[in-house]
């Protein structure tokens, strides 16, 4: 496994914990109703599943599916609701286990 695949693996898994430990803080503090939380926990648990599989393995196809379903909450949130904390704390936590193994992902190997 390429050294930034390995770190993006690292990132995406800190991030998918992240987003199980907000769903619950949003519903323990009433921020959120149970519906949205356990949306946000199934989204992190997806993003687990593909992390764990296909991206680990530097399948691009899982690259292009967590680009969207790891980007889509945070980005939504602050067009819904601004810059609050946790929308930047997402956003933050979600770009660079995208981003850094994107070439390494996406361009074809040289030989």
């Amino acid at each position: 496994m390429q050294k930034s695949i390995k770190i993006a693996v690292i990132l995406m898994l800190i991030m998918a914990v992240f987003r199980i430990i907000a769903s619950i803080q949003m519903f323990v503090t009433g921020e959120k109703d149970l519906d949205a939380c356990v949306l946000f926990t199934l989204n992190a648990i997806a993003i687990i599943g593909i992390t764990l599989g296909a991206y680990r393995h530097g399948e691009k196809w899982s690259w292009w599916t967590l680009l969207i379903i790891v980007m889509t909450p945070p980005i939504y949130c602050i067009f819904a609701h601004g810059w609050l904390a946790w929308n930047i704390v997402g956003l933050v936590l979600s770009t660079p286990p995208v981003v850094i193994p994107a070439k390494a992902m996406l361009c074809p190997k040289q030989e």
